[in-house]
């Protein structure tokens, strides 16, 4: 869909790409500066609100002649006569020659084509964000500011619209109920983070009090399936392969999925070839993020100062380092070298 998205009006509202990061003292231990990739890929990397990216694709869905339909929820679904059949909970159904299913980390599909796998698991880390306006932050930055503070991580930039952009994780041993979220989102949120933050810089929480909208969920990551298919039906993006947000790759390795499945599809493949093929040309890049995710969301959870010092010190020598992760920002796919 490339030729239908608008990059203009993906850049009506951002932030910069680079990073800069900070200890709990407030001194820069690390950067990434991403200016490289504008020669490099042809594009740079820039922060965008989620509603904006939707947006975008529904425009370019609309332009590409791509029908959508809102407000139904999957109930269960049925193979026979060479198609499947999916059932909502309005008394719909549809039927196709294959169902490619995309519907979260918490997919009901996968429930119901894998019974036995695991279950979800939650990382001990919850995962809030929030946008605002402060008198000191109202000329957009050069970069994202990534701080580890005391107890607590917390970024922030400015849009060159002047909103300042947060995000915080935080440890927390126990895993909250859903009306726990709820609860906590609407009326504590804004007084647990200050807390949190109590003894790092105060504009932090000051940034967090002068929110006009927080957001707060859990972070879970969903362990390896073996398999991502199964009959009709094959399992993409979350679905398949839940992943921690630490990098930022969830959306991205979804939108891959997408790309790949439909390229692959295009070779009018057997749909278990198809299937087969997709998996196997998705899931060693897939594991390798996962893990660089884990172990950056690691370096955010609970710490000592004896590891806080060792992240630091350790982080500081991969200053500039940012052009090592071109196996992320750089990857291609060819049909042909697929199997």
């Amino acid at each position: 869909m490339k030729e239908f998205v608008d990059l203009k009006l993906l850049k009506e509202d951002y932030t910069p790409g680079s990073m800069k990061f900070f200890n709990s003292k407030g001194k820069q231990i690390a950067e990434h500066d991403t200016a490289y990739q504008k020669q490099q890929y042809g594009v740079e990397t820039i922060q965008i609100k989620r509603a904006n990216l939707n947006k975008n694709i529904l425009l370019a869905a609309k332009a590409a002649g791509i029908k959508i339909w809102y407000d139904k929820k999957f109930v269960r679904y049925h193979e026979a006569n060479e198609q499947v059949t999916a059932y909502f909970d309005d008394g719909t159904m549809v039927a196709g020659y294959i169902m490619l299913a995309c519907d979260g980390m918490f997919s009901e599909v996968r429930n119901q084509l894998f019974p036995n796998a695991s279950l979800t698991k939650y990382t001990k880390v919850i995962s809030t964000g929030g946008y605002g306006y402060v008198p000191e932050l109202s000329e957009p930055l050069d970069s994202i500011h990534m701080n580890f503070g005391e107890r607590g991580f917390f970024a922030y930039s400015v849009s060159d619209k002047g909103e300042v952009w947060w995000f915080n994780n935080y440890f927390r041993e126990q895993e909250p109920k859903p009306k726990e979220v709820e609860k906590t989102l609407n009326t504590e949120i804004q007084d647990y983070l200050t807390k949190i933050h109590q003894n790092d810089d105060p504009l932090f929480s000051k940034i967090i009090k002068n929110s006009h909208q927080i957001i707060a969920y859990p972070i879970y990551d969903v362990p390896k399936l073996l398999h991502w298919y199964k009959g009709r039906v094959c399992l993409i993006g979350d679905a398949a392969h839940g992943i921690s947000p630490h990098i930022g790759q969830g959306a991205s390795l979804a939108l891959e999925d997408t790309l790949v499945i439909a390229e692959l599809l295009k070779l009018n493949l057997d749909y278990t070839q198809a299937f087969q093929l997709f998996q196997s040309a998705r899931q060693p890049r897939v594991e390798r993020v996962i893990i660089s995710a884990r172990k950056i969301g690691m370096t955010k959870t609970k710490t000592n100062p004896i590891t806080a010092w060792f992240r630091d010190t350790l982080i500081g020598f991969f200053k500039n380092q940012i052009k090592q992760l071109d196996w992320i920002y750089g990857w291609t796919f060819s049909p042909k070298n697929s199997g």
